[in-house]
């Protein structure tokens, strides 16, 4: 019955979900959304110690970081938010990118982001370039982590709405492993799937043992952009890639015109961009004096920049993010969309540097594996000192055997073409600042599988003690 309903109403849900992707007036309603996001947060203490007022500019307000907002999401108080207590969840972030920190975030703010991305991101992701292959009850597979992870919590609200407009599965407390069988024991069912690029090609690709038809194939795997013809081969379409956080929430769409790629919704979130070269430090409380920032429509196509991000629906305001993303373009001509095409590019932190003379990204490294054809499951790469000269260590799962020595061949043989500076460095420096560690097979599934968060492996930097871990996985202990 309800599909039924569903199917009549499809139509005015399409109209309602995506004719805001063809406005073009995205800087007024930037503005005004912004504009009516301070009026309320004013009255709030968190907004009174950022300066906030009724008439006040954000350009006018410091730039924030976790540490500010520490202390209230530890010990809150009634009037320290923009809502009432009751109003708030408790959500944490992965532990993959450091000790998991506490979030309070309120649950109109988060049904809010849902209502507005909730559709228009099923109807892009199932979108092959032509047009959306949505229809009323398709399944939806989502393999997130389970517990207080904010990816969970939007998976319960979903399962408990239990609409009709889709299905959703499996339950999202089953442990990572459970989720992969799920999908390999019903992947004939299934129209649509989130999860990570390798558990895609590593763990349920093979188990099927054959290419499969997704309607949609989501993540935010920075790798899928480069891996898209081979997840196009294997599930019939282009990858869609979203980014989003705890702090961001659900605040970007898929590019379908630029696979790998995606745009900010205006809806949910007022972003702004300071240039790479200028970015501010992510791990200050606050900082009262930023550099000017770039607003969304003003950035350059080519340029790299560090987010500043405020939240509509959330207290969070003009928080620097610990990323980088690149403009692509200034629009996708097949969603008709202005907004500015993005493209993650790295950590701000997460840039491997040697002896300051070679900067080297993940997704550099992802395209040189696949140039020089390294059959590989995983890697971790870092800095390591061999004496007086810093190399790049990559840690390396294989998935057919290959030696050490063909290895660093074909990669440095690639980086020389790939990278100038890497080129330069070596001439200059005269040597090869690359070292391969290779990693016995199963050895990134089990330490994913022990992880309780988002099964994710840091492939630039990845900490020491985290290192020593995988590395016992490696050698069976």
């Amino acid at each position: 019955m309800r599909k039924t309903i569903f199917r009549s109403i499809l139509p005015l849900l399409k109209r309602y979900s995506t004719n805001f992707l063809h406005e073009q007036n995205i800087g007024l309603k930037l503005q005004q959304s912004m504009e009516r996001k301070m009026r309320i947060a004013s009255k709030s203490t968190i907004g009174r110690e950022l300066g906030m007022s009724g008439s006040s500019s954000p350009e006018e307000l410091p730039i924030t970081n976790y540490d500010f907002y520490k202390r209230f999401f530890e010990e809150p108080h009634e009037g320290d938010f923009m809502y009432h207590l009751q109003e708030y969840v408790n959500v944490s972030t992965s532990g993959t990118m450091g000790r998991p920190k506490t979030f309070l975030l309120p649950k109109s703010g988060l049904q809010d982001n849902m209502r507005k991305t909730g559709f228009t991101s099923i109807w892009i992701y199932s979108h092959d370039g032509e047009e959306s292959r949505f229809e009323a009850g398709d399944v939806v597979y989502t393999n997130v982590p389970g517990g207080s992870h904010l990816a969970a919590y939007n998976a319960r609200i979903g399962a408990r709405q239990n609409t009709g407009l889709v299905s959703q599965c499996p339950d999202p407390d089953l442990p990572f492993q459970r989720k992969v069988d799920h999908f390999v024991e019903n992947f004939e069912n299934i129209d649509m799937a989130y999860m990570t690029v390798t558990t895609l090609i590593d763990e349920v690709y093979p188990r099927i043992g054959e290419p499969f038809h997704l309607k949609g194939f989501m993540t935010q795997d920075s790798s899928a952009g480069v891996l898209k013809e081979e997840i196009k081969e294997i599930t019939g379409n282009y990858p869609k890639v979203t980014y989003g956080s705890t702090e961001t929430l659900a605040s970007t769409l898929a590019s379908i015109q630029h696979p790998g790629c995606f745009f900010f919704d205006w809806r949910v979130i007022y972003p702004e961009f300071l240039p790479e070269d200028v970015q501010v430090r992510f791990d200050v409380p606050l900082v009262s004096e930023p550099p000017e920032t770039t607003p969304m429509m003003d950035v350059r196509v080519g340029e790299r920049y560090q987010l500043i991000a405020t939240l509509f629906k959330t207290d969070i305001t003009r928080y620097a993010m610990p990323d980088i993303l690149e403009c692509v373009s200034k629009g996708d001509d097949i969603l008709g969309v202005e907004a500015p095409v993005f493209r993650y590019y790295s950590r701000a932190d997460n840039l491997i540097v040697l002896h300051n003379f070679t900067r080297i990204a993940e997704d550099e490294l992802v395209q040189v594996l696949k140039e020089a054809e390294i059959p590989y499951v995983d890697f971790t790469a870092r800095k390591e000192l061999d004496g007086a000269r810093e190399h790049m260590a990559m840690y390396i799962e294989l998935l057919t055997p290959m030696s050490e020595e063909e290895i660093l061949g074909r990669i440095h043989e690639k980086m020389m073409d790939f990278d100038k500076d890497w080129r330069d460095f070596t001439h200059f420096l005269k040597y090869a600042p690359l070292k391969i560690r290779l990693l016995t097979r199963g050895t990134f599934n089990k330490y994913l599988r022990s992880k309780p968060g988002m099964p994710r492996i840091n492939r630039i930097g990845m900490r020491e003690e985290r290192l020593r871990e995988l590395l016992r996985f490696s050698s069976g202990a």
